[in-house]
C-alpha cells in the first residue's frame, strides 16, 4: 500500500469506527510473525467489521481479524497484512438463558468474563486453551482452541451452536441458531469454527453450557519411566474412572508447575460431585499402590492453579518452537519419545505435554542457537517426524515458530485429498484472498 493509498484508508476508516478507533503506523507489538500491518481498527459493532470489510474488499486489501491476538503467529507466514481488524471492543453477552443452558456473546468477549457470569448460575464454559486467561471467545472458535479439557468435554467447536459472521465481501451471514436442538440446513458452524479467520469474520457465537462441578481434585503419578506412567494411563482410561484431563508431563515442564518435583508425572483432573472425586480419588490411590508410584493429591484451588499454570507454560519456559502431533491415543507415549529424541539436540530446555487420552502431543523449547545448522535440523526434524507418523495416521502441526523456520516448511502438514475441497471453499468465500492470505493449510 503506497503512503496516498494509506492516507484515503485511514481517513474511510476513521469514518467508520471514529478517530480514536484506528492506529497507524501499527505498533510493534501488532507485528504478526515478520509482517507489520499498515493500519490497526477496532470496530464495535458487526456494522462496522461489515464496512471495514466493503472498504477491504473494494480496495482489494488483506484483512487479519484478531481477538486477543495470543494466537496471531499460529499458521504459515501472511502473504501481507494491510488492516488488523480487532474485536477488542466487542464484549457485550448479548443473550444468556441459565435454564437452557446456551448463551450468546459477542467475539470479543473473554472467556474469563462470560465465567464470571455464568459461575453463579453453577454453569461454565469449559475451556482451557493455552493463556485462557486472555483469551476471547470469538478467537477461541476461530481456532477451535483446545487444552487439556477436551478429555472430558470435546473440542469447542461441539459447543458452538450458531455463528454470525461476516464475509469477505462485508455479506452478513449466520449459521445455526440459539437453541441445541437445531438441525435444519447444512452446518456451516464446522465450516467457520477452526478457519482461522480465512473464510469470515466471527462477530457473534452461541454456545451450549455445561454445568459446573461441584469439586475438583487432581492427583499426581511419579516416576522415572514413561512405561510406567503409560501403564497407569491406560488402566485409567479402562476403568470406570472419568477424569476430565489426562497429562503425561516431562522434567522440565514439572520443574516449572512444581519446583519440588521436576520428575516424569502423569496428572489426572476429576469434576464431579464431592462423593464422586472421593471416590476417584481413592481408586486413584489403589491405583499408584499398585504400579509403586509415588502419589501427591492437589484439591480445590490448588487443583485448578497446577493446570493454569500449565495453560502458561510457554510463558513460564523460553519457547521458540512449539509442535503438535496427533496420534492415535495408542501411540501416545512412543510419539512422546519420538519427538523428544528428533529435537533433543535442537532444543534448550524441551517440554513435553502429551494427552494419552486424545494422542495429543506437544514438544516445545528454546532453539540452542539461531545459526544455520540448527535451523535446518529443526526442518529436518519435522519432516523426519511428518513421514513417521503419516503412516500411522498421525500428523505434525508447527503451533509457533521463528519465520526462519515457516518459510522453509508449511506449517500445517500435508493435509491429502481434502485439499482440493479446502481451495474450493477459499475461492468460493474468498475468492479475492481478502482475508489473512496465506496463512491457512498450502498457503490458502
Amino acid at each position: 500500500m503506497t503512503l496516498r493509498e494509506a492516507d484515503r484508508v485511514e481517513r474511510e476508516l476513521v469514518a467508520i469506527v471514529g478517530e480514536a478507533n484506528v492506529l497507524r503506523p501499527a505498533p510493534e507489538a501488532y507485528a504478526i510473525d515478520d509482517r507489520r500491518p499498515s493500519l490497526v481498527v477496532f470496530p464495535e459493532t458487526s456494522e462496522e467489521i461489515a464496512a471495514v470489510l466493503r472498504l477491504a474488499h473494494a480496495r482489494e486489501l488483506a484483512v487479519v481479524p484478531m481477538g486477543s491476538g495470543r494466537r496471531l503467529s499460529f499458521g504459515n507466514l501472511l502473504e501481507r497484512v494491510d488492516i488488523l481488524l480487532s474485536t477488542r471492543r466487542m464484549t457485550r453477552i448479548l443473550e444468556y438463558e441459565p435454564a437452557d443452558l446456551t448463551a450468546s456473546v459477542e467475539a470479543g468477549c473473554t472467556l474469563m468474563a462470560f465465567n464470571r457470569v455464568a459461575l453463579p448460575h453453577r454453569q461454565w464454559l469449559p475451556f482451557d486453551p493455552p493463556d485462557a486467561d486472555r483469551a476471547t471467545l470469538g478467537g477461541i472458535a476461530a481456532v477451535d482452541d483446545f487444552g487439556p479439557l477436551r478429555h472430558g468435554y470435546g473440542r469447542p467447536r461441539d459447543a458452538v451452536i450458531g455463528l454470525e459472521v461476516v464475509q469477505a465481501d462485508g455479506t452478513r451471514i449466520r449459521a445455526g441458531g440459539r437453541v441445541v436442538k437445531n438441525v435444519t440446513g447444512y452446518d456451516l458452524n464446522k465450516l467457520f469454527v477452526g478457519s482461522f479467520g480465512t473464510l469470515g469474520v466471527l462477530v457473534r457465537v452461541n454456545f451450549k453450557l455445561r454445568p459446573y462441578p461441584e469439586a475438583e481434585a487432581t492427583t499426581l503419578f511419579f516416576d522415572s519411566e514413561w512405561e510406567r506412567l503409560e501403564s497407569g494411563a491406560r488402566q485409567i482410561l479402562q476403568s470406570e474412572l472419568l477424569p476430565a484431563a489426562l497429562m503425561l508431563v516431562n522434567e522440565e515442564a514439572m520443574s516449572a508447575l512444581l519446583p519440588d518435583h521436576p520428575r516424569k508425572a502423569l496428572l489426572a483432573r476429576f469434576l464431579e460431585t464431592a462423593p464422586a472425586v472421593v471416590y476417584q480419588m481413592e481408586r486413584a490411590k489403589a491405583l499408584a499402590r499398585s504400579l509403586s508410584l509415588e502419589l501427591v493429591e492437589l484439591k480445590d484451588e490448588a487443583s485448578r492453579s497446577i493446570w493454569e499454570k500449565l495453560g502458561r507454560l510457554h510463558r513460564l519456559l523460553p519457547t521458540d518452537l512449539r509442535l503438535r502431533l496427533s496420534v492415535l491415543p495408542a501411540h501416545t507415549v512412543e510419539a512422546l519419545c519420538a519427538g523428544e529424541r528428533a529435537l533433543d539436540e535442537t532444543l534448550a530446555r524441551l517440554h513435553i505435554l502429551a494427552q494419552p487420552g486424545t494422542g495429543i502431543v506437544h514438544i516445545g523449547g528454546e532453539l540452542t542457537s539461531a545459526e544455520e545448522r540448527t535451523l535446518s535440523s529443526v526442518v529436518q526434524a519435522i519432516h523426519h517426524l511428518r513421514r513417521t507418523w503419516a503412516a500411522h495416521r498421525g500428523r505434525v502441526i508447527v503451533e509457533h515458530a521463528p519465520p526462519e523456520i515457516k518459510r522453509r516448511v508449511d506449517v500445517w502438514g500435508d493435509v491429502g485429498a481434502s485439499l482440493p475441497l479446502m481451495r474450493a471453499l477459499k475461492h468460493a468465500f474468498d475468492p479475492k484472498r481478502i482475508l489473512s492470505p496465506g496463512r491457512f493449510v498450502a498457503g490458502l
